[in-house]
């Protein structure tokens, strides 16, 4: 199951020595981006305020291609 958190405040203690603080279950992944010319475009898209719309359409739409490795 996959859960999403604004914050890591939003986190009972519980979850967050799961999966932030405990060394032997967190897993640290490298993000390399290879075209730069539409990164600040998608950042803001994925991160700005004001954009849970975009970002839904996005996730309905792209959602799928996510590679968990």
């Amino acid at each position: 199951m996959v859960t999403r958190f604004k914050g890591l405040g939003e986190m009972n203690p519980l979850q967050l020595r799961e999966t932030t603080m405990d060394p032997d279950t967190r897993r640290l992944v490298r993000l390399e981006i290879a075209q730069r010319d539409n990164t600040d475009k998608m950042l803001d898209m994925l991160l700005g305020k004001k954009r849970a719309p975009d970002r839904k359409a996005w996730l309905e739409k792209k959602g799928n291609k996510a590679e968990l490795l």
